[in-house]
């Protein structure tokens, strides 16, 4: 009777029941498998690993780590494929399988507690195993590290390549003018504008448009690893300050462009006032204009009118910011002051009006009144001279022809030879 054989009983299989356990284990074993796979000469540079340097993706966005095998042996055959993701003390962490058979396994790693954040793109069980592309779902900033991917083959051994995944947080970004009153007591530079970049990761750079101090802060972000970066431009404002346009700029890795961001400053000061439309005015105009001209921030609330004398007179009428005046003669001659008010206070400005001839007719010559008294004074000497003139002219006459009393006229001889009153002739008739 031929011995009897002991029953063979069939024992579970444990690749099943738990198919991945020792999947913690694959750093270190690569690691020592590794060199006593890997071939020597031509051979080991038949097969590498193709992946980038660098991936960058978005907080909370999806990414893709590439991970692709090259070789020029078709036949060559993958045992598996790991990802290894390297913790913050810099030992790796093993966090997802793939085995040409069996398929994907992710095991238990406390930086992917969810299996679902994980997938291999397009490995498929059954088929060569030549693209390990993995995919990181719901971006956290703690997944920023280095990752690398590893190909187990036979018999050329071991091949791998690093990757390092950079987490991006895009801030969000917003600029706003600071109100600052004018103030002639104080001459140290103000805040006047704030630029504010929320939420970015890396912090953002921020500059301005002008070249003055910018005093720059940086606090957490609500989410964490994150960062808002504040700045603050500071300067020296003036009435000119008022109304111009800065520029902030946010740079981020996440842009593709710069973020431009206008601001238009804003300086509160009283109204700063001149009056304008006073050019020439002459005697018989039809009518003329005054207007109140204002620099103010904030806007006016009033506008007055008034004279140097008290209220306007009846020809001026004000229209708010203009004053009409009716008819120009000499009553006109005067101060005009106008009043511009707002809620930080009361400015004025003052305009004396001296009236002028009206213009001629530039065919017609004219003269000035200093011109026509200087011809007037000519012509009075020139005629008192000529009447002086005749006046001697007339006297001297009447002296030498003396009419006599019966109506005749004596003439009256002189010798030369006279010498004395005796020697002169009788006087004779004609």
């Amino acid at each position: 009777m031929p011995a009897r054989l002991p029953s063979c009983r069939r024992t579970p299989d444990m690749s099943r029941a738990a198919p991945w356990a020792w999947a913690p284990l694959l750093p270190s074993l690569l690691s020592l498998l590794s060199p006593f796979w890997a071939p020597a000469g031509a051979e080991a540079q038949a097969a590498s690993v193709l992946a980038p340097r660098q991936v960058r993706g978005l907080l909370g966005d999806n990414v893709t780590l590439p991970c692709k095998l090259q070789t020029q042996d078709h036949d060559v055959q993958v045992m598996m494929v790991t990802w290894t993701w390297q913790d913050p003390a810099g030992r790796p962490q093993s966090i997802a399988v793939f085995h040409p058979t069996q398929g994907p396994s992710y095991p238990s790693n406390p930086n992917f507690p969810e299996p679902s954040r994980l997938e291999f793109v397009a490995a498929r069980p059954g088929e060569p195993l030549r693209d390990a592309t993995l995919a990181v779902r719901g971006l956290r900033t703690q997944d920023e590290a280095n990752y690398t991917c590893h190909f187990v083959m036979f018999p050329q051994g071991g091949r791998s390549a690093p990757t390092w995944l950079r987490v991006l947080a895009k801030p969000k970004n917003h600029a706003k003018p600071q109100e600052v009153l004018l103030s002639a007591l104080s001459q140290e530079p103000v805040p006047v504008a704030h630029c504010i970049s929320e939420g970015g990761r890396p912090p953002a750079q921020i500059s301005w448009s002008l070249d003055e101090k910018a005093n720059k802060s940086q606090v957490p972000g609500t989410l964490p690893g994150t960062f808002t970066v504040i700045s603050v431009l500071t300067l020296k404002p003036t009435i000119q300050d008022n109304g111009k346009n800065v520029t902030c700029t946010v740079e981020h890795e996440s842009f593709e462009e710069p973020s431009l961001l206008p601001v238009t400053l804003s300086v509160l000061y009283p109204p700063n006032v001149s009056i304008s439309g006073y050019d020439n005015w002459y005697l018989g105009q039809r009518e003329a204009t005054l207007n109140c001209d204002f620099r103010s921030n904030p806007e006016p609330t009033s506008y007055e009118w008034n004279t140097s004398m008290g209220p306007l007179p009846s020809f001026a009428v004000a229209q708010g910011t203009r004053l009409l005046i009716r008819s120009v003669d000499e009553s006109i001659n005067m101060t005009f002051i106008c009043y511009v008010t707002n809620v930080l206070g009361t400015g004025k400005a003052e305009l004396t009006v001296m009236l002028r001839e009206p213009p001629r007719d530039p065919s017609h010559p004219h003269l000035s009144h200093k011109t026509i008294i200087i011809i007037i004074v000519i012509i009075a000497i020139v005629f008192a001279v000529a009447v002086f003139t005749y006046l001697l002219f007339r006297r001297s006459r009447q002296k030498m022809y003396r009419p006599s009393a019966n109506g005749t006229i004596s003439y009256s001889a002189v010798s030369n030879n006279a010498t004395s009153p005796q020697d002169l002739p009788t006087e004779g008739t004609r």
